[in-house]
């Protein structure tokens, strides 16, 4: 695996030809958990699907598309089609410079960009030669959600990204989450994002940031379900790279 860390030469005389892009995203995630959420748990991913496949692990990109958390202090956002562009440029830097394959990870929905069939298009238009790559890995993800024992609803903050930075970074998931059940039924009538469905705003139904309950949250829990996808996710990655 190379980073960069590595010198350019480094890079001009290895193999690697795959290179993975881990997208980020700076935005609250409720009381007692990171502004860096999304990275850390994006990071863990990239950084095991790059070592598993020999690649070139970039550096997570920090900031993605959060316009709807921006009624909390300390989260960052771009637009979209600002996000498009940076991950464009940083594709063509890579074809330019020798790599035949892409893999592009988002853990963050807002950074639906990243999983776009059209923004996909004009990248192979782009460059005919070059592979961009996103996991289908629904199952696995599931299959790691059923293994931890996750029991809440979630759909941000809650028990499940609790439990992912408790195994990660315990160090960083502070003593006072504060819980929002039934946060769905709160949903009605509130305007919502037509890609993602998320609302517009997320104070609107949750003031202190969550949808879902973060105290449920463990390392251990986290660490079960790391032990159940990272595997999964790297076979289904193979499936595609084989394809």
């Amino acid at each position: 695996m190379l980073t960069v860390e590595n010198t350019w030469k480094d890079v001009e005389q290895s193999s690697v030809t795959v290179a993975v892009l881990p997208v980020g995203a700076t935005e609250q995630h409720g009381t007692n958990l990171p502004l860096s959420t999304d990275s850390l748990i994006v990071s863990r991913i990239a950084e095991a699907v790059a070592d598993a496949f020999d690649a070139y692990l970039l550096p997570t990109l920090p900031v993605g598309s959060s316009a709807t958390h921006l009624s909390f202090p300390g989260t960052l956002t771009l637009r979209h089609e600002t996000l498009a562009a940076v991950i464009r440029d940083v594709v063509d830097s890579l074809a330019q410079t020798g790599f035949t394959t892409v893999i592009l990870l988002s853990w963050h929905g807002g950074n639906y960009v990243v999983f776009d069939p059209a923004f996909h298009e004009d990248l192979r238009q782009r460059h005919p030669g070059l592979r961009v790559l996103v996991p289908r890995n629904v199952p696995a993800r599931n299959e790691a959600i059923a293994a931890a024992g996750f029991s809440t609803d979630e759909w941000h903050a809650g028990e499940r990204e609790a439990s992912q930075v408790a195994s990660l970074r315990p160090d960083l998931v502070g003593p006072n989450p504060t819980d929002a059940p039934g946060f769905r039924e709160r949903l009605r009538g509130v305007q919502v994002t037509p890609e993602t469905g998320f609302p517009q705003d997320v104070r609107q139904v949750s003031p202190m940031g969550s949808l879902g309950e973060p105290s449920r949250g463990s390392a251990a829990k986290g660490d079960a379900f790391w032990a159940v996808y990272l595997p999964s996710l790297i076979e289904s990655l193979q499936e595609q790279l084989d394809q």
